[in-house]
């Protein structure tokens, strides 16, 4: 009688049994190991704050972004569920929410080794933000509400690519009592840099100009100003804080460098 000897593995035996032991240490790795990572997927701009749960679906007692001013803002509670079908194209998927005091979120975030892409993203913002992104729009005392929308957005080692549009509506200063109006930028990823055109949608004060956005230099921006002729006098404090009038009534205003 002949010994049984038991069949050798090979190495497709080996290759399963390491996917196999990874998938369940994916399956069991808490939220932390997520709120680890995407400092480093971000550039030290994003952290989460208690995080808990699984990198599978999850909350955050909130979410800290750091502006190239070096403010940080807080963006809420975040909770996410993840997105398996992303792996086939080599990212981390997510459908993520947002939410606290003025602020409501959701949409999809890409993450992989070429950089970082938002999907289908609605966002509203209270206005104030806009004073700590901006020093200069600091002293205008921004008021109202900032909406966020996108279809595709994509942060990478290529640059920037797609577009957006942002709308200050109910736009208000604290500096007079009168309302503003609705504001529009619409936003175009171009190379290293976001590009953005700003215009009037409604309201007594005309804003108009461009301008782009990247991440080491800031925002840089030129614009003009100027206020529907019976208007010229309520709104002459907030226009003073702009800039000097030009011949034609216009303010001409820069912020960055």
């Amino acid at each position: 009688m002949r010994d049984c000897t038991p069949d050798r593995l090979r190495w497709p035996h080996f290759l399963l049994a390491v996917l196999f032991y990874f998938v369940l240490l994916l399956a069991w790795a808490p939220a932390s190991l997520l709120a680890w990572a995407l400092p480093k997927l971000t550039q030290q701009a994003v952290w989460l704050e208690q995080a808990h749960g699984s990198v599978w679906r999850g909350e955050a007692a909130g979410v800290q972004v750091q502006t190239a001013a070096g403010e940080k803002l807080q963006l809420g509670r975040a909770s996410w569920r993840f997105k398996p079908l992303d792996l086939f194209a080599g990212r981390l998927g997510y459908r993520l929410q947002l939410a606290g005091v003025g602020i409501a979120a959701q949409g999809v975030l890409r993450a992989g080794m070429q950089g970082i892409e938002l999907r289908n993203v609605r966002a509203e913002l209270p206005a104030t933000l806009l004073g700590q992104v901006s020093p200069d729009l600091g002293l205008w005392q921004p008021g109202g509400r900032l909406v966020l929308e996108t279809g595709s957005l994509a942060f990478g080692r290529a640059g920037v690519d797609g577009e957006a549009t942002i709308r200050w509506l109910d736009a208000a200063s604290g500096r007079v009592r009168r309302p503003l109006g609705n504001y529009r930028a619409n936003l175009e990823g171009a190379e290293d840099e976001l590009k953005f055109r700003l215009s009037t949608e409604t309201g007594p004060l005309f804003l108009q100009g461009s301008g782009s956005w990247a991440h080491q230099r800031g925002m840089v921006f030129n614009g003009t100003a100027r206020a529907a002729p019976e208007n010229r006098a309520e709104l002459d404090g907030l226009l003073t804080l702009i800039g000097p009038a030009q011949p034609n009534g216009e303010r001409v205003f820069r912020m960055g460098h």
